[in-house]
């Protein structure tokens, strides 16, 4: 699973839930980054603490991996695992998961306010666009006010391809 909040991911348990009405457990972790630092959580959803929803988020903070989740949906099958179980059956169908699952890089974003001259705006929006970036905003009055959000890493070369460029950090 994939998403940027807590509010993505239980959306995302709850859609697997409607899927699998007849589950006895959806154990879940997942881990997010906030402004604050990392969010990470985990679920054993009725399973013997820390059985179930630990070894997933064990599995998510090992690869360092930020807005991600992992979710195992089990049937009880009539026989009792007992504590270990149960761990290691949650932590090997986490892994078979996450060996499945195609990663890609976190990319921070931040969003920024420019100021610019009609003269540049195509040329800026090529290089937004080239360098991973969307445009949020634009405003059209004696100069243009474009808001976008771009890498954090892509905004030196916006101040160097642009050097008249008013460019502020936005909340």
């Amino acid at each position: 699973m994939v998403g940027k909040s807590r509010d993505d991911f239980l959306l995302g348990i709850k859609k697997i839930a409607s899927q699998h009405t007849t589950a006895s457990h959806i154990a879940f972790a997942y881990q997010i980054k906030t402004e604050n630092g990392v969010d990470s959580y985990f679920k054993d959803d009725g399973e013997p603490n820390g059985t179930a929803g630990r070894p997933l988020l064990t599995i998510i903070e090992s690869k360092n991996l930020v807005n991600t989740g992992l979710a195992v949906v089990r049937y009880y099958g009539g026989i009792n695992l007992g504590t270990g179980g149960l761990t290691r059956a949650y932590s090997k169908a986490g892994m078979k998961a996450f060996k499945n699952s195609i990663l890609e890089n976190y990319i921070h974003f931040s969003n920024y306010k420019l100021i610019i001259n009609y003269n540049v705006l195509d040329k800026l929006i090529n290089v937004i666009y080239s360098n991973k970036g969307t445009i949020l905003d634009k405003m059209f009055a004696d100069k243009v006010i474009v808001h976008i959000s771009l890498p954090t890493k892509a905004e030196k070369i916006i101040r160097e391809e642009f050097k008249m460029i008013n460019m502020s950090l936005m909340n």
